[in-house]
């Protein structure tokens, strides 16, 4: 009897070991899954960059761009790209415009339109240009560029309606509703807002290690 009971101790033993081991190497192969996604996403942000640093300089070699411009320069290069379909130059000048001149609303709605055209032609939108886009696209539905800057705290407002470009609100808000499928409300604050309806910027990828049922083998 007690060699029974010996027996079957040792079984339990040996079955919790063997799910302990199992358990570390689960738990081993999420940290390295998780190390080489962060390795992935590294490197495809350092492609990102220097593509859009060598697509600027063959901007500026052939169009002698970025030199003696100013935003209104770069934005009338940018309608001209978008009139051709040439979105991904049309997002390089505009997001150049928009950094000279913060303020300018042309320049900004045009790049929201840009981004959100490009877009439009992924399968998997891409976090970064959406949030950019929504951002832009909230600027503008909430007077944070142009004459009527400051009229806010936070992107609320009271009457701020009335100093507004209507055709260029009413815009802002189609496309904010179009994008996200939610329009902030009066009283939300843009932070809240955006905390809502932004893509998250990264992703993890995990796995987990199934122990066979040792009935399945019965």
């Amino acid at each position: 009897m007690s060699v029974q009971i010996l027996l079957k101790n040792c079984l339990t033993i040996s079955v919790v070991i063997s799910l302990t081991a199992s358990a570390k190497q689960a738990s081993s192969l999420e940290i390295n899954t998780q190390v080489k996604d962060t390795q992935v996403k590294e490197a495809k942000e350092i492609v990102s960059t220097e593509t859009e640093k060598n697509d600027r300089l063959s901007l500026v070699g052939s169009d002698n761009m970025f030199s003696e411009v100013n935003a209104r320069t770069l934005l009338l290069s940018a309608k001209q790209s978008m009139r051709h379909h040439n979105y991904k130059k049309a997002i390089i000048l505009l997001k150049e415009a928009v950094k000279l001149d913060p303020d300018d609303t042309d320049a900004r709605c045009l790049y929201a339109e840009a981004l959100q055209e490009k877009l439009s032609h992924q399968v998997n939108k891409d976090p970064e240009v959406f949030n950019t886009c929504v951002r832009n696209w909230l600027m503008v539905a909430r007077n944070e560029t142009g004459d009527e800057k400051g009229l806010t705290y936070k992107g609320i407002g009271i009457g701020v309606s009335l100093f507004q470009d209507p055709d260029r609100a009413i815009k802002a808000k189609a496309n904010l509703k179009k994008l996200t499928g939610y329009l902030p409300k009066p009283w939300e604050t843009n932070e809240r807002y955006l905390r809502r309806v932004l893509k998250p910027a990264t992703t993890s990828v995990t796995a987990t290690i199934k122990v066979p049922d040792e009935n399945t083998h019965k």
